[in-house]
């Protein structure tokens, strides 16, 4: 390994068993396109085999190195990881996602190129084990599920406000002192907000490919989304009017609106339904628009090609619980100040 690898990868992980060796080796494989790289391993503290299947890892190869993480947190791994770093640059990946071969290198070539870009991001792309999951990852790719995110669907490099598994310089990093710690949540879309206020630039390449495990039902997936909702509000607290956008008022609009229907309902049970129709007929068409698009969605070249089916009753639900999940948990936040969970869903119940 070089003294001054070109890119250290951060992988936060808490008990990631089940994927963590496939993450770090999707990271070490893009020394393959030219990218020396070093991949510090931030464990939280796991009560499974992460960290022993993590040192087994460092053990053979000098590019790994298992970091302890006390709090378990995303920032504060982040945080660790960044002081540790080596690297020009930095590029998170997380311990149960897996990118593209060239995804580092083309991040570094748009870097090189542009010296006013301080970083780049990929587009999502949700893997999944079960029907009931792979519809999750179709609503996840639609613009009526995320809105105008377009690092769930965009086609065209662009610049951003956001960079999903961004690649940054280290030394914007560190300018504006890493991660806040005291978002359990939003902390990566806070970090970016910070580094445009800085003056800095942030780009989109779909050509780089992330793929991450989704939730496998919509049960799950209503409270990631009511987790995500309390996180992204306590980042507007934090930044004020500047850090929302119209996208990010529809979700909690909706759940006020349905609230309000649903007192006119014990009045006027009719118009109420009448008012409540247009969502219904949005979700009905989002739902079988994915569906037909099912054998398009890409697919992590990894996974076993055996399944690729997809639970279509799923699909309005998860729909559903992104947009009451997400608008429920903002409205929380926001108003009655609730924190997000600590917990992610890889900790024990």
């Amino acid at each position: 390994m070089t003294t001054h690898p070109q890119v250290s990868v951060l992988m936060p992980v808490l008990n990631e068993e089940a994927a963590v060796a496939e993450a770090v080796a999707s990271a070490l494989a893009q020394s393959d396109h030219g990218v020396d790289v070093e991949v510090l391993v931030m464990n939280g503290p796991s009560v499974d085999a992460t960290a022993q299947i993590v040192a087994g890892l460092a053990a053979g190869d000098p590019r790994v190195r298992l970091v302890d993480n006390p709090t378990g947190t995303i920032p504060a791994a982040l945080n660790i990881g960044l002081a540790a770093a080596r690297g020009e640059f930095v590029a998170r990946i997380d311990g149960h996602a897996s990118v593209s071969p060239d995804y580092l290198a083309r991040a570094v070539a748009h870097l090189r190129r542009d010296p006013g870009l301080a970083a780049v991001g990929g587009i999502r792309n949700g893997v999944a084990r079960s029907a009931g999951g792979r519809a999750v990852a179709l609503a996840l790719s639609s613009p009526f599920g995320v809105g105008n995110s377009i690092n769930h669907f965009g086609e065209e490099f662009c610049e951003t406000d956001h960079a999903s598994f961004g690649v940054y310089r280290t030394e914007v990093a560190r300018a504006v002192g890493g991660w806040d710690e005291a978002l359990l949540v939003n902390e990566d879309v806070d970090f970016d907000h910070r580094i445009l206020g800085r003056g800095h630039r942030i780009a989109f390449d779909p050509k780089m490919h992330i793929y991450w495990h989704v939730r496998e039902s919509v049960k799950d997936l209503f409270r990631q989304y009511r987790r995500y909702g309390r996180g992204k509000a306590a980042m507007v607290r934090k930044n004020g009017r500047e850090a929302i956008r119209a996208r990010h008022l529809a979700a909690p609009v909706a759940v006020a609106g349905t609230a309000g229907l649903a007192l006119l309902a014990t009045r006027f049970p009719r118009s109420a339904v009448a008012l409540y129709l247009p969502y219904v007929a949005g979700v009905t068409a989002a739902s079988v628009h994915a569906w037909r698009g099912r054998g398009d969605a890409p697919v992590d070249p990894k996974a076993p090609s055996a399944d690729r089916s997809v639970d279509p009753t799923s699909l309005p639900g998860a729909f559903m619980a992104m947009h009451y999940g997400w608008g429920l948990g903002f409205l929380e936040g926001y108003v009655l100040r609730k924190t997000p969970a600590q917990s992610s869903a890889r900790l024990p119940t």
